[in-house]
């Protein structure tokens, strides 16, 4: 599970700085400056897969240490 979570999260973030170079393309509209131009990106690749990847990741420690104790 601790490997699953990080191939997600993994995924997402390349997934968003390769979006990130396109919001930044010819005229540099269509990103937030609240956020900034990653932050834009991440949002718009989606939240899920890195809310899946916390998931998963806690679920992986849990089963780590409760074995660990066994």
């Amino acid at each position: 599970m601790l490997l699953s979570s990080a191939i997600i999260y993994g995924s997402a973030l390349i997934s968003a700085s390769v979006y990130a170079q396109t919001l930044t393309g010819t005229d540099g509209q269509g990103w937030n400056t609240q956020h900034g131009v990653f932050g834009t990106a991440l949002r718009e690749v989606g939240t899920i897969p890195i809310i899946i990847s916390v998931f998963l990741a806690i679920l992986g420690m849990i089963f780590v240490v409760k074995f660990k104790k066994d």
